[in-house]
């Protein structure tokens, strides 16, 4: 009797590991809603996307360069012409709003981050480690705002969309896609 109590109770656990896990999604599912997400984004803005970064650096209104990264670039203005010096210039950021893409293509309405909400960050072009390191009260720096320098200058006026794995900490370990509107590099120093 004891052996049959214990059996099914062992049973009964085990169903509901098993029902929860079944419930949990994996990494690869994740990745493959934030694509199709970007996909609906891309195709919701009207945004082409072009095979080869403009030599000029003009786009039309709705192209955007995909980088071999994954990241999604249109230049609006390419800057004042000072390139940045790669492990030895902080680089200043702000931006006008961004977008939680996958936010935005399901209907949610708190998907625009307003731009009151949003401080200017910093990080240094060339060092990684200082793409996650705390800014006043945020953390948005990221790989997404540094792969571009390769590019632009100081000044320069871009929109990015940037895959999780190239953004900040928490959107990588949340799978977020974003959207960063009027992104300026306003200071090489």
């Amino acid at each position: 009797m004891r052996k049959t109590v214990l059996f099914i109770l062992t049973a009964m656990i085990a169903g509901i590991f098993l029902v929860a896990c079944e419930n949990q999604k994996t990494a690869q599912e994740y990745i493959r809603e934030e694509r199709k997400a970007i996909e609906r984004f891309i195709t919701t803005k009207n945004i082409k996307v072009l095979n080869n970064y403009p030599a000029n650096h003009n786009f039309g209104a709705n192209e955007f360069y995909r980088t071999n990264e994954g990241l999604y670039i249109q230049v609006v203005d390419s800057g004042n012409g000072t390139r940045v010096r790669p492990l030895i210039d902080r680089v200043q950021v702000r931006f006008n709003y961004l977008i939680d893409v996958k936010s935005y293509v399901t209907g949610a309405k708190d998907s625009v981050v307003p731009p009151e909400s949003i401080l200017p960050m910093q990080f240094i072009y060339g060092v990684p480690g200082s793409y996650g390191q705390p800014d006043v009260l945020y953390n948005f720096s990221c790989d997404g705002w540094a792969i571009p320098l390769q590019y632009i200058y100081e000044e320069a006026i871009i929109n990015l969309i940037v895959p999780s794995s190239l953004g900040t900490k928490n959107d990588n370990q949340y799978f977020v896609a974003r959207y960063y509107h009027n992104l300026k590099y306003t200071k090489f120093y």
